[in-house]
């Protein structure tokens, strides 16, 4: 007898990002069901109906449709990407006070709903809220991710390619800490073509005698803000970067990614109730294993400074638990 397993995900928001992520999710075929929540159904309805159009020229057919908070309780993966409108040169944690009263009641839904199975926080602040929803539904920690620094370290890896006009992919190495201003690149782990990225740079000086360890750092930081600026808002970079953590997920890759999960006493990290970017193994059951970075004294005060700040912004939020 054949059988076969029907996997399903949710996106519960479907603006600029939610939309972006479903479209990255049907182009790629990563699942037989995709649903789609808005508080305004009609927007939910009118992006499933849009998808299912271009279905004959998409390698694998994937049914979309409106649904419900009911269907998150047989899903695969839920994505939560709902948040505050952006207001021009408002940070993440300046939206925190908004994304709270929009995401909390879609937290509840989904507990509600009976998920069981790996839900990814996109909302911004996404450490911050990560935390959060840990705390609100109950699921196991190995069971909440926030797509954290997976996108930075992507970004990282862009600005490299376009500094050496070689493949991004070559580059191995991890954007870590909080999705914000205080991330930061441990170079001492970072290698491209066979040797650590600073040697390379040392071995190429007069190629590249503008270019420092701290300007691409600051690149990275600051590129989401230089793409809102030119365009209005990001949303391609974080859909494909979401997409391959689905990807990821539902067809058990095993692919160690850097992503936002509870960090509780792991290796020399030494933190403790607190979400932040770490590379981990991701498989089909969400967080695996830690993979310890050694990281040197300077950038273990780095990651502990990620961790303060986190932290002092969970308090904030914490007295709607």
């Amino acid at each position: 007898m054949v059988t076969s397993h029907r996997s399903r995900v949710v996106i519960a928001g479907t603006g600029s990002v939610g939309a972006a992520t479903a479209g990255a999710i049907v182009l790629q075929g990563l699942c037989d069901e995709l649903v789609l929540i808005n508080h305004n159904p009609d927007k939910a309805s009118g992006l499933a109906m849009d998808l299912m159009d271009g279905s004959d020229y998409t390698g694998r057919f994937v049914s979309i449709r409106r649904g419900d908070w009911a269907d998150c309780r047989d899903a695969d993966i839920v994505i939560v990407t709902a948040g505050p409108k952006p207001k021009p040169g408002e940070t993440r944690f300046q939206e925190l006070g908004a994304a709270i009263d929009i995401v909390d009641p879609i937290l509840c839904a989904i507990r509600d709903s009976g998920f069981d199975g790996i839900l990814i926080m996109v909302s911004n602040p996404v450490d911050v809220l990560s935390w959060f929803a840990w705390k609100r539904t109950g699921l196991p920690r190995a069971q909440v991710i926030g797509s954290g620094t997976a996108l930075d370290t992507s970004r990282m890896k862009a600005i490299i390619g376009d500094i050496t006009r070689l493949d991004p992919r070559m580059v191995s190495g991890y954007v870590i800490g909080e999705h914000g201003d205080s991330q930061f690149v441990p170079w001492s782990t970072v290698s491209f073509v066979g040797k650590s990225f600073t040697q390379y740079l040392q071995d190429n000086q007069s190629r590249y005698a503008d270019i420092t360890l701290d300007g691409i750092e600051e690149w990275t930081r600051r590129r989401g803000l230089l793409i809102k600026s030119l365009r209005g808002g990001t949303s391609q970079g974080i859909a494909a970067t979401v997409a391959g953590l689905a990807r990821t997920i539902l067809w058990d890759e095993r692919r160690v990614v850097p992503v936002s999960t509870l960090i509780d006493g792991e290796y020399e990290y030494d933190e403790h109730d607190v979400f932040l970017s770490l590379p981990v193994a991701l498989n089909a059951d969400g967080v695996g294993d830690f993979v310890d970075l050694h990281l040197d004294e300077s950038e273990l005060s780095k990651f502990h400074r990620s961790a303060r700040i986190v932290r002092e912004h969970c308090a904030m939020i914490a007295d709607r638990l």
